[in-house]
């Protein structure tokens, strides 16, 4: 994912056939129907590929679990191809959601319409309030 982690420090909760992997106290990775890198892993970390850049007027949406459309970024790196993890993030950097590619990024920069990215991890949702109430 274009991520490193450190080697040290990692703790595991396990509930009901789902794990969650902590380092400095923060969920930094869900596994449960799949691997999801949270967004306290993504904000520390910073992936060095599958970043998508997204205007301001998108943001409130996202957060609050809209999928990505494609009229909403402004940025996407160029090697995504449908079905690649992404992550999501403003125009300060700062990530805000994690989702699924659903058309390469040169579609998605080329006609500029519907939707691009269907959204597996966001502020609040069931995976941060599981394991970080």
């Amino acid at each position: 994912m274009g991520i490193d982690l450190p080697p040290d420090g990692i703790e595991i909760d396990q509930r009901k056939g789902e794990k969650c992997y902590f380092g400095s106290g923060k969920p930094y990775l869900y596994v449960g129907d799949g691997t999801v890198p949270t967004l306290f892993l993504i904000n520390d970390f910073h992936p060095s590929r599958g970043n998508v850049t997204v205007d301001d007027g998108a943001v409130p949406h996202i957060i609050n679990g809209s999928n990505v459309f494609a009229q909403g970024i402004t940025e996407m790196d160029s090697t995504i191809k449908k079905g690649d993890m992404v992550f999501i993030r403003n125009r300060n950097n700062q990530y805000i959601a994690v989702g699924t590619a659903e058309r390469d990024a040169a579609d998605v920069m080329q006609n500029r319409k519907g939707q691009a990215i269907t959204l597996i991890h966001f502020p609040g949702d069931k995976i941060l309030k599981k394991f970080y109430p």
